[in-house]
């Protein structure tokens, strides 16, 4: 049997604390990092992206450096580049689990778990939904767009 390279993962991830549960499972580029998982998930709930996010690893917290003046930072400021974590960097070994949060304000928390690493025979180049069960929780107030309009 020739050797196969890994060069995706079947990612498992379910909004925490919901029961039925609400989940998605993607195939994902394994070179990818965690901010392009965390854009995965964005598109995979249909969230809209308009939050604040982090992953939580081993008791060690991945978010996006570049947003300026969060306001969370002053609470704790051990914030690591997710940027600089990717899917191949995770054990071989089946069932890794870890956290991501979405809107700090209502707290949508998700438990990521990396199922399997998959040598297939093309390397994905984006993320496939293979499956999944029900809708994310309604958008709240705060996500939608409001126009402003001057009369005069």
């Amino acid at each position: 049997m020739p050797f196969e390279e890994l060069n995706a993962a079947q990612v498992r991830i379910e909004i925490a604390g919901i029961s039925p549960p609400i989940w998605r499972r993607l195939i994902v580029p394994l070179s990818w990092n965690l901010h392009q998982l965390h854009l995965a998930i964005q598109a995979a709930f249909n969230w809209w992206n308009y939050h604040l996010h982090e992953f939580q690893i081993g008791g060690l917290r991945y978010g996006d450096l570049d947003i300026e003046d969060d306001g969370w930072s002053d609470l704790d400021p051990r914030l690591f580049d997710e940027r600089e974590v990717r899917l191949a960097d995770f054990s071989n070994e089946t069932g890794t689990v870890f956290g991501y949060s979405y809107d700090f304000g209502d707290s949508w928390d998700h438990v990521v778990e990396i199922e399997t690493k998959l040598a297939l025979p093309v390397s994905p180049k984006h993320a496939t939904c293979v499956a999944g069960a029900r809708a994310r929780p309604p958008k709240m107030s705060a996500e939608i767009p409001v126009m402003r309009i001057s009369l005069g």
